[in-house]
């Protein structure tokens, strides 16, 4: 059916559809209008928890990075050089140039593996097409 099938052209638009089809007509409309009313009253229902969520979550968002920031700080205040050096002494720790230096034998060096002789040279050909 087209959609001026319902319409009549008499000189002027006429309805033409019959009482009985205007009812039909009018209780689809309504009946899709309450169907698609009770799905968005619906999905609305069932997510009416997720905007406090979300709120919650935001705020604490905000909590974690203002942490964050101060335990940024604080780690930077805690291994300045002055301070690390004075816990390294006070567990017992010497610095690297008044410490005694002990040698020890490593063994020998590995030798490394021969080098090729000279007369074993790359060799290239190129071919042209």
């Amino acid at each position: 059916m087209g959609a001026g099938s319902g319409l009549r052209r008499l000189g002027g638009a006429a309805l033409a559809a019959s009482p009985e089809q205007w009812r039909s007509r009018t209780l689809r409309w309504l009946l899709i209008y309450l169907v698609l009313t009770g799905l968005t009253v619906t999905t609305r229902y069932l997510t009416r928890d997720v905007r406090p969520t979300l709120r919650t979550t935001e705020a604490r968002e905000v909590a974690l990075l203002a942490e964050r920031d101060r335990l940024q700080i604080e780690v930077q205040r805690l291994t300045t050089y002055g301070r690390v050096q004075n816990w390294a002494q006070q567990n017992g720790m010497v610095p690297f140039a008044e410490a005694d230096k002990v040698g020890r034998d490593l063994g020998t060096p590995a030798t490394a593996a021969p080098l090729p002789s000279p007369e074993q040279r790359l060799k290239v050909n190129t071919e042209w097409n």
